[in-house]
C-alpha cells in the first residue's frame, strides 16, 4: 500500500513518492535523527513473507555495501519497521536519464560525459565481480551539477556463479518474470537486454556492456537501438536486427562509432570484454566533442609552428589505433561453454561427507558416485558406464585420477584401490580408514585420515607413510601437494563443544621436511591449488584468491567464482563437490549458496523456563546481547558462509535491521549508553575489534589491530564506558586483555589465560570481573589459589591479585551477572544446558551461596563453548537463542552435474594470477 506524506517508518518521515518497480517502492524521506533527506526503497508488502524476494532485497544491500563510488548511489543501511524492510539510500537530487531523454535531445558532448561517468560506475562494480544486469536510462540519475549516479542494484549479482541462478536463486532475466511489474516497465527493461539475457542464459559483465552501448546509442541517435510495440517485437529486434547506424550524428568521432559497434555485437565473444576499454575511448583525447574537433581543425596563424598540430594529430591517431587494437577479437582465448548432465531416472548422486566427483587432468574423463557405485563417462560419449560392471563393489567413494589419466583410485571395503579407467580388476593399494579427501599426484596417493592426520600410499602398493599429524580435537580434510612436491595443503578443523566445526576451519600449508604448519586462509575448506590461485569453499560458494606457493602467502582479497556448490552435511563436512582439470574444465554438483544450517530463533524466558518467542524469523543465530536499558538486542548470525550482526527493537514487531554490510562480523557487545556496538570483523584483512553506531549512521571505527596470527574477540564493555575486555587468541590460547577506549591502550588482565574461550563479564557496578578459565596442563598455577581446576572466577577490577572461584557444578562456563550484581548465572555442563544461579556478596568479603539450577535452559546455544548465546534484561528475564525450530534441508539427493568448459578464462579475468 502506498505511503502518504507524513507517514513514519522508524526514524524516517515520508516526504513524497519517487517511483515504483517490481522490487520496491521508492520514497523521498526525512531522517529525523540527523536531519537529512534520504531515499527509502521499501520491499512491497506482498513480498515480505517471500524468502526469495526478501533474500534478493538483502542481497541488494550487500552489493551496495560492497561498493563505494561517487557515481553509484550510496547505501546508508537496511532497516525494518513493522512488517516492512527498507533500504536507506543516498537521495539523488535531480532527474533520471530517462526523463532527460524525454524532455529533448542530449547534446553529443553531454552524452559522452554521461557515458564516461556511467562507465566509471560499471568499472567499480565489475572490479568487485558485480554485474548490474538492469542498466537503462531509468536507472541512471543526473544530479543538478551534472554528476551521474547509477541506481537500482536490485537485480545485480556476483559474477562467477551458477549459470542459472543468482545467489538468491532467481533467473538471469528476472525482470521479465515479475508478475507485479507493469508492462511498460517490462518493455523499457527489455529494450536494453542483451541477447544472452533474452535467451534466459547467464549474464556477465559483457551483458552490462551491451546495455551501456544501448544507452549511449539512444543518447546520440535520439531513439532506441532496438524498439518495438511489444516485448516480442523488442526481443525479436535484439536477436535479429542491427541498430540504425545512419541515425548517429554525422560528425561523431570514429572511436565512438567503433565503441558502439563493439558494445552491440550479438555474439558476446566478439563484444568488448571490459568496460575499461569504453572508458579509454571516451577520454577527451579519443572522443573530444565535435565543437572541439572543429576548433582544432581551424588553420593556425602562419607565425606559429605546425609541430603542435602534427603532434596532436599523431596523438589522436595513436589513441584511436590503440583503441581499435584493444577491441580486436581475441584469437587465443577459447569460448567458455556451460552445460548440465542429468542422471537417468531413478539414479541419484551419493552426496556423503566424502568427495564423489573427479575429472581427469586433460578434462576428457568424468568419474562420479551414484547409488554408492562408481561411474565413468567420457565427455566425447553420450552415456556413462559403471566401473567394474554389474559385479562391482559398493560404497566406492573418493575417486581420483592418476596424473596420466589412465587409472583411477577410490576407496572401498576398507582400503584404497586402483583400476584402469577402461575397467578391469581392482588392485588394493593400501588399507586405511575411510578417507577425508583423496588425491593422486606424482608423489603417490594422499589420504586424509580425519583425527589421525594425513598419510601417503605408493601408487603401486605398500605401507602408508604418515605425512602430517594433528592435535587432539583436530581433524583434517582434502590433502593436496603443492607444485614443489614438498608442501602439503589441507583443511584443518577443531572440535567445539564435541562437534567438529568445518564451517570455521582453516586452510594450512605444511612443509614436510620441517613439519612447520602455516595458516593461509581462515574460514574455508577443501582447498585446491590452481595455477597461482587457491580455490576453497565457504558455505555453498567457492572462492578464489591469489596465492604464492613459494612463500605460502595469500595475495589480495577473495573473489566468489562458483556460487551454488553442493556441500555434504552442511557445516559438518569439509567437502565441496567440485573438481577442475588442467585444461580448465570445471565440474560441480549444484546446491544452495548456504549450507544446511540449523535455524534458531530468539526468545524470552523466565527463571521457571517459560519461553516467549520474539517475532523474529528463524535463522542461524548464535549470539545475543541486550542493551543496558533492555530496549534493543544485538544478534549475531553465522550460516558458515556469512557472519552478520543484526539489531532488533524489543517490544516492536519490526523485522531485524542489518547493522554490518561488509566482511565477517561476530561477537557484538553494547556500549553502556546503547549508542554503539563493538564487534570483531575481518573487513580489513585481520580480525580486530571495530565499533559502529547502533543506528547504522557514521563511520565504522577500528578499535584494535591484531598482530600477525592473532584475533581479538570482544566480551564486555564496562558500565562507565571506559574499558572493553576482550580475548586475544593466538595458537589456540586465549588471554584476557583490557582496551582503554580513550587512548587505545591494551594491557593483559591479571595474566589470565585459558585453553578455551574466557567470556569475561563486568558486574553492573563495574568493580568486578567474572570469567571462565581452563588452564592447560603446563600453565603455571598455584595449588593454594585453586586455579588448577577450570571453572568460573571473579576478580576485582582493576585487579588486586585476589581471585575467587565460584562453587563448581562440574565444568561451568559463560558467566553472566544479574542486573543488581547479587547473582551470577552460568552454564554447567553437568546439567544438560540448564542455567545455574549462585548468590554473590562482596561486602564485607566475597562470598558465594550454593548453586541452584534454574528451569531456564541454554540448549539452543550450538556454539556453547565459544560464545554466550543468552543475556539478561533489567527485569530479570533472559533473552537468547532457543532450540532449533527448523532446518534448511539439503537431504534430497541431487541428480545433476554442471560443466564449464574453458573455465580458466573466467578465472583469469576475475582473479589474475599476476
Amino acid at each position: 500500500m502506498p505511503l502518504d506524506a507524513g507517514a513514519r517508518l522508524g526514524a524516517y518521515e515520508i516526504v513524497s513518492p519517487l517511483g515504483a518497480g517490481g522490487m520496491g517502492e521508492v520514497y523521498r524521506a526525512r531522517d529525523t535523527k540527523i536531519g537529512r533527506d534520504v531515499a527509502l526503497k521499501i520491499l512491497p508488502e506482498s513480498f515480505v513473507h517471500d524468502p526469495e524476494r526478501v533474500g534478493r532485497f538483502q542481497r541488494e544491500a550487500q552489493i551496495l555495501g560492497a561498493l563505494n563510488h561517487p557515481h553509484i548511489a550510496a547505501i546508508y543501511g537496511l532497516e525494518g519497521a513493522g512488517p516492512s524492510q527498507f533500504l536507506v539510500m543516498e537521495l539523488v537530487d535531480g532527474e533520471t536519464l530517462d526523463a532527460r531523454l524525454k524532455s529533448g535531445a542530449v547534446p553529443a558532448d553531454e552524452a559522452l560525459a554521461i557515458a564516461r561517468q556511467t562507465a566509471d560506475a560499471l568499472q567499480a562494480a565489475h572490479d568487485k565481480s558485480i554485474v548490474h544486469r538492469d542498466l537503462k536510462p531509468a536507472n541512471i540519475a543526473l544530479t543538478r551539477d551534472g554528476q551521474v549516479k547509477v541506481l537500482d542494484f536490485g537485480l545485480a549479482k556476483f559474477s562467477g556463479g551458477d549459470p542459472g541462478q543468482t545467489a538468491a536463486g532467481v533467473t538471469h532475466s528476472p525482470t521479465l518474470t515479475f508478475a507485479a511489474t507493469q508492462a511498460g516497465m517490462i518493455l523499457g527493461t527489455a529494450a536494453y537486454m542483451s541477447p544472452e539475457q533474452a535467451k534466459g542464459r547467464a549474464a556477465d559483465k559483457r551483458s552490462d556492456i551491451w546495455a551501456f552501448g544501448c544507452v549511449l546509442y539512444e543518447m546520440l541517435a535520439r531513439k532506441r537501438a532496438f524498439a518495438g510495440e511489444d516485448i516480442t517485437d523488442v526481443i525479436t529486434s535484439i536477436m535479429r536486427d542491427e541498430p540504425d547506424w545512419k541515425a548517429l550524428p554525422s560528425d561523431i568521432r570514429p572511436a565512438v562509432r567503433t565503441l558502439l559497434e563493439r558494445c552491440l555485437r550479438k555474439n558476446r565473444q566478439e563484444r568488448i570484454g571490459d568496460i575499461a576499454v569504453a572508458r579509454f575511448l571516451l577520454d577527451d583525447s579519443a572522443a573530444a566533442s565535435p565543437a572541439a574537433a572543429a576548433a582544432a581543425a581551424q588553420p593556425e596563424p602562419r607565425t606559429r609552428s605546425f609541430a603542435p598540430i602534427l603532434a596532436a594529430s599523431l596523438l589522436a591517431a595513436i589513441v584511436v589505433g590503440a583503441g581499435a587494437w584493444a577491441l580486436r577479437p581475441s584469437r587465443a582465448a577459447l569460448p567458455v561453454a556451460k552445460f548440465s548432465l542429468t542422471l537417468p531416472e531413478g539414479q541419484q548422486l551419493t552426496t556423503t561427507v566424502r568427495n564423489i566427483v573427479a575429472i581427469s587432468p586433460d578434462g576428457t574423463e568424468l568419474a562420479f558416485v551414484a547409488g554408492n557405485r562408481l561411474f565413468m563417462r567420457s565427455l566425447s560419449e553420450f552415456d556413462a558406464h559403471q566401473l567394474g560392471g554389474a559385479d562391482a563393489m559398493t560404497a566406492m567413494l573418493c575417486p581420483s585420477f592418476s596424473p596420466d589419466g589412465r587409472s583411477i583410485a577410490f576407496y572401498a571395503d576398507g582400503s584404497v584401490k586402483r583400476m584402469p579407467v577402461t575397467g578391469g580388476t581392482a588392485v588394493t593399494v593400501c588399507s586405511v580408514d575411510p578417507p577425508f579427501g583423496l588425491t593422486w599426484d606424482a608423489t603417490g596417493i594422499l589420504i586424509g585420515q580425519a583425527g589421525k592426520g594425513i598419510v601417503r600410499c605408493p601408487a603401486d602398493g605398500g605401507a602408508a607413510e604418515t605425512l602430517a599429524t594433528v592435535a587432539q580435537g583436530e581433524q583434517v580434510y582434502g590433502p593436496v601437494m603443492l607444485p614443489d612436491g614438498k608442501t602439503l595443503l589441507y583443511t584443518i578443523a577443531k572440535a567445539t563443544d564435541g562437534a567438529v566445526r568445518w564451517d570455521k576451519a582453516q586452510i594450512v600449508a605444511q612443509t614436510l621436511a620441517s613439519g612447520a604448519r602455516k595458516t593461509v586462509v581462515n574460514g574455508g575448506a577443501d582447498a585446491r591449488y590452481a595455477g597461482g590461485r587457491l580455490l576453497y569453499a565457504m558455505g555453498g560458494i567457492v572462492f578464489a584468491v591469489r596465492f604464492d606457493p613459494a612463500s605460502q602467502t595469500v595475495l589480495g582479497g577473495q573473489v566468489p567464482v562458483i556460487e551454488g556448490v553442493r556441500r555434504a552435511n552442511g557445516a559438518n563436512s569439509g567437502v565441496a563437490h567440485f573438481a577442475t582439470a588442467d585444461n580448465g574444465t570445471l565440474v560441480y554438483i549444484p546446491g544452495p549458496t548456504t549450507t544446511a544450517t540449523a535455524a534458531f530463533t530468539i526468545a524470552l524466558a523466565d527463571r521457571t523456563g517459560t519461553i516467549t518467542p520474539l517475532p523474529i524469523t528463524a535463522a542461524p543465530f548464535y549470539h545475543v546481547r541486550a542493551s543496558r536499558d533492555g530496549a534493543r538486542l544485538a544478534i549475531g548470525s553465522d550460516d558458515g558462509g556469512q557472519a552478520i550482526i543484526w539489531i532488533h527493537e524489543l517490544g516492536a514487531t519490526s523485522a531485524l535491521r542489518r547493522l554490518t554490510l561488509v566482511g565477517q562480523n561476530r561477537f557484538p557487545i553494547w556500549s553502556p549508553d546503547g549508542d554503539r556496538v563493538a564487534f570483531q570483523s575481518d573487513r580489513e584483512g585481520d580480525r580486530g575489534i571495530f565499533a559502529q553506531r547502533a543506528d547504522g549512521t557514521g563511520a565504522v571505527v577500528r578499535l584494535t589491530k591484531p598482530a600477525q596470527g592473532e584475533r581479538h574477540q570482544p566480551e564486555s564493555w564496562s558500565p562507565d564506558g571506559k574499558v572493553i575486555t576482550f580475548s586475544l587468541v593466538k595458537n589456540n590460547v586465549f588471554s584476557l586483555q583490557t582496551l582503554t577506549i580513550q587512548d587505545g591502550k591494551i594491557a593483559p588482565f591479571a595474566n589470565v589465560t585459558s585453553a578455551e574461550p574466557i567470556g569475561s563479564a563486568f558486574s553492573p557496578d563495574g568493580r568486578w570481573l567474572a570469567y571462565y578459565s581452563a588452564p592447560s596442563e603446563t600453565a603455571a598455577t598455584s595449588a593454594a589459589s585453586g586455579l588448577l581446576n577450570r571453572g568460573i572466577f571473579v576478580q576485582p577490577f582493576p585487579a588486586t591479585g585476589d581471585v575467587y572461584q565460584v562453587p563448581k557444578q562440574q565444568i561451568d562456563f559463560q558467566p553472566l551477572w544479574s542486573p543488581k550484581g547479587d547473582e551470577l548465572f552460568y552454564v554447567p555442563t553437568a546439567a544438560s544446558g540448564q542455567l545455574a544461579a549462585v548468590t554473590v556478596t562482596t561486602k564485607p568479603a566475597v562470598a558465594f551461596g550454593s548453586p541452584v539450577l534454574l528451569r531456564a535452559r541454554a540448549t539452543g546455544n550450538r556454539l556453547s563453548n565459544e560464545t554466550r548465546a543468552f543475556d539478561i534484561l533489567p527485569d530479570g528475564r533472559f533473552v537468547g537463542v532457543v532450540a532449533p525450530s527448523d532446518v534448511v534441508s539439503t537431504t534430497v539427493a541431487p541428480t545433476q552435474l554442471r560443466f564449464v568448459l574453458n573455465w580458466n578464462e573466467e578465472l583469469k579475468q576475475r582473479v589474475p594470477a599476476r
